[in-house]
């Protein structure tokens, strides 16, 4: 089965601003065997290769609701992991539309699998991780979650002309870096805002690919939150026993469409 990560702009990017799409494939062994930009649609639905494929992407695939949000969102609220908030509405004043709703279907094949996750949490996790060091031990839900509360993904997606996070592009990098291997290719030093918006695309893509690899092989190591298509995260045993105690507790206030598995 192939191992791909999709970075798909929002709509409004594509009339706005050249940034690119971006999609990263990694191997079994988790080496980085393809880092390519894409612009349109058709660009990112024939970049796709035939045969079994886990497609993690981060953008919306389904969104449900014309208000309020989705209750994958509520749910990593409740594991303080907030995430932008998903509704037709939100997603139509924010981006000018929902382009990867129109777009899960143009991906969608019967061998093909299309998910979710967050770049952000993703590196949050790694972060978390990383200070964790190699132990497999929980700590315990009251320790983890004041622990956990003090961990904060880089910040390395720029944010209007002259202020790119050069910093924040080599910390994620670094991070990624340490569990994908990257196969030669590392952010460039970058000359204006443009350059750090396509490397930061880039490591948005790898970090969905990351997400791919460990679903695939090392499957213990995540967790699949949601409907079809599901929200896949990073989650080491701390994180899975909190979100069963959540989960169980908005079952229970009829708070949860969405369902961990």
């Amino acid at each position: 089965m192939r191992r791909l990560g999709l970075h798909v702009m929002p709509a409004l990017e594509l009339i706005e601003t050249p940034r690119r799409s971006v999609i990263a494939e990694v191997d079994a062994d988790g080496r980085l065997t393809r880092l390519d930009d894409l612009v349109t649609d058709a660009d990112i639905v024939s970049a796709l290769p035939p045969g079994p494929a886990l497609v993690v992407i981060d953008t919306p695939l389904r969104v449900p609701n014309d208000d309020g949000q989705r209750s994958v969102e509520a749910l990593l609220s409740w594991l303080d992991m907030p995430s932008f908030p998903v509704s037709r509405k939100r997603m139509q004043q924010i981006y000018g539309g929902h382009r990867g709703e129109a777009l899960a279907p143009l991906l969608a094949a019967t061998d093909r699998r299309l998910v979710e996750t967050l770049p952000d949490l993703v590196l949050r996790q790694l972060s978390w991780l990383q200070r964790r060091g190699p132990t497999v031990a929980p700590l315990g839900l009251a320790d983890y979650r004041e622990q956990f509360l003090s961990v904060r993904p880089p910040r390395y997606r720029p944010k209007g002309t002259g202020r790119a996070r050069a910093d924040g592009l080599v910390e994620a990098a670094r991070l990624l870096g340490d569990v994908v291997d990257f196969n030669g290719w590392w952010p460039q030093t970058p000359h204006d805002d443009w350059d750090a918006i396509a490397d930061a695309a880039r490591l948005d893509a790898i970090a969905c690919a990351l997400v791919a690899h460990r679903a695939v092989d090392r499957a213990d190591e995540t967790l699949a939150l949601g409907d079809e298509p599901p929200t896949v995260i990073l989650a080491d045993a701390d994180m899975r026993e909190r979100a069963a105690i959540n989960v169980a507790r908005m079952r229970s206030e009829g708070t949860l469409i969405t369902y961990p598995r």
